[in-house]
């Protein structure tokens, strides 16, 4: 069974996870690169296998545009550094037309993983807040500080300071999140410090205060510490089916956390989850503060969309994604996609399905390598039109232009290329014999039988057939078909080009 599919069938028979409401959630601190994308549209595939299961499902993706930018992303300039510590939606946009930094990265996100037909109701945690949804939870969590204290040491093997609370105030001077301290909590109002070294990136102002953690339709004074909001969110929004990352779900990881505090604090069911493997480019693991990694829109410059959606789709969750765009991995995965359009298998033919983005599209039926040879031979547009592959062009085009190897580009030589000279006295016949065969009308394929058949009536082989093309045309010992690479070419020019290889 298709692991999405087996997913929603555990969820749906245990009957614990109703009404089945799907959630993931990420910071906008930076560029949201391919890593993010594998999350959205992992729980999109578990949203959809519900419904198709007869669920009745909703999916909600949280912005969680109110943490602090903790790192300079490489990508902005150096002004920028006066609002590390700041809260994301307090900074403003590197660009106009935004409201702010959180939702200039959001969009450019949003606009991402919609095009792989992921479309989930956006929820701001801002909105969270300010729409009153989090006190009760605020309130529990700062009531019983002493039991969350207990949590983090338990999991964490760390004594935690008595005077620890869970909750950072945006300083009323300063507006730093991640330089202030909850030092006390009389069930009313925080007393709170700006500490000036609070963190070794960026100084609080010195501040202190009292103030109410509790936020109103204007008004957001704080936020609780991600790991504790995280259950928290849960029981706000209604969440009841939520993945994440390895990272968060290994033994005593975040997850953990998050599940004591919704499960011993709040009294609230943690939601059905599940773990997925990292997207990696290149066998490296990619950073959305640091800007390390390919972004969303970066992703779909080298893919289509439904082969992005099928390069997560097809990958089991407990399997790293490892794209690297050099070598044969673009190509492979066309042909991956091709043979699975075709699959009589149950699971592949489901992976087709939920590859697919809105209305399913004629699958080409010419393999990519070949496509990345036509489009480097003239007058092709006829063929790439029949083989229904017009939309893959720009994307083989794009193969070749920056990932492709040495030995899959080639380009016809204006003059006679010098290597000819290495040419046997029964190769420069067989040129010969092709350019008298020119004036007939010719099909790709019949014309590359006729040409093998030359080859063999001049006793030569396979190799030395073709090689005598390529030297001649392109200067290489290796090309395309060549049937295909001469059809497509003027033909008084190659009976020229081989008239002066007899020379």
């Amino acid at each position: 069974m298709f692991w999405a599919d087996r997913i929603a069938k555990d969820i749906i028979q245990s009957g614990k996870f109703k009404p089945y409401w799907v959630d993931d959630m990420k910071t906008p601190s930076g560029r949201i690169h391919v890593g993010g994308l594998r999350a959205v549209t992992t729980h999109d595939i578990v949203y959809k296998a519900l419904l198709d299961a007869g669920g009745k499902a909703k999916f909600t993706y949280v912005f969680d545009n109110h943490d602090p930018m903790d790192s300079l992303p490489a990508y902005l300039p150096k002004d920028f550094e006066q609002y590390l510590g700041m809260p994301l939606f307090m900074i403003p946009s590197p660009e106009k037309g935004f409201k702010d930094y959180a939702q200039y990265y959001a969009k450019d996100f949003q606009g991402g993983f919609r095009k792989i037909d992921c479309n989930p109701e956006i929820i701001w945690t801002t909105d969270l807040y300010f729409s009153g949804k989090m006190n009760e939870g605020i309130k529990k969590c700062l009531d019983n500080a002493d039991k969350i204290r207990r949590i983090y040491e338990d999991l964490y093997k760390k004594k935690m300071a008595d005077d620890w609370y869970p909750f950072n105030v945006y300083c009323p001077q300063c507006n730093k999140v991640s330089t202030t301290k909850t030092v006390d909590w009389d069930g009313k109002e925080i007393t709170f410090e700006c500490r000036v070294a609070a963190v070794a990136w960026t100084k609080g102002c010195g501040y202190k205060g009292k103030i109410s953690p509790f936020a109103t339709k204007d008004k957001i004074n704080g936020k609780l510490p991600w790991k504790v909001e995280w259950a928290v969110k849960w029981q706000a929004i209604g969440v009841t089916i939520e993945g994440a990352g390895k990272d968060h779900m290994t033994a005593g990881g975040s997850h953990d956390l998050a599940k004591r505090v919704a499960e011993e604090i709040l009294n609230y069911p943690t939601p059905y989850a599940f773990a997925h493997e990292f997207f990696l480019v290149g066998g490296r693991k990619m950073s959305t503060s640091k800007g390390a990694g390919i972004s969303v829109a970066e992703l779909l410059e080298i893919l289509p969309a439904e082969l992005v959606r099928f390069l997560i789709v097809k990958t089991k969750l407990n399997q790293a994604i490892n794209f690297d765009p050099t070598g044969d991995t673009i190509p492979d995965l066309f042909d991956d996609y091709q043979e699975t359009s075709i699959s009589s298998n149950s699971d592949l033919k489901r992976i087709f399905e939920l590859s697919q983005v809105g209305e399913k599209e004629k699958v080409p039926q010419v393999r990519f390598r070949t496509l990345a040879q036509w489009i480097q031979m003239p007058n092709m547009e006829e063929e790439i039109k029949k083989a229904v592959a017009e939309h893959w062009a720009k994307y083989a085009k794009v193969w070749l232009e920056k990932y492709a190897p040495e030995d899959e580009k080639f380009a016809i030589q204006k003059g006679l290329p010098k290597d000819v000279k290495k040419l046997s006295d029964e190769q420069k016949q067989l040129l010969l014999r092709i350019s008298k065969e020119l004036d007939k009308k010719w099909e790709g394929e019949d014309f590359q039988t006729r040409i093998y058949e030359i080859g063999k009536e001049l006793e030569l082989n396979g190799a030395k057939t073709f090689e005598a093309i390529y030297l001649s045309l392109l200067g290489k010992d290796h090309g395309p078909k060549a049937a295909w690479l001469i059809l497509s070419l003027d033909k008084n020019f190659v009976k020229k080009r081989f008239q002066e290889v007899q020379k």
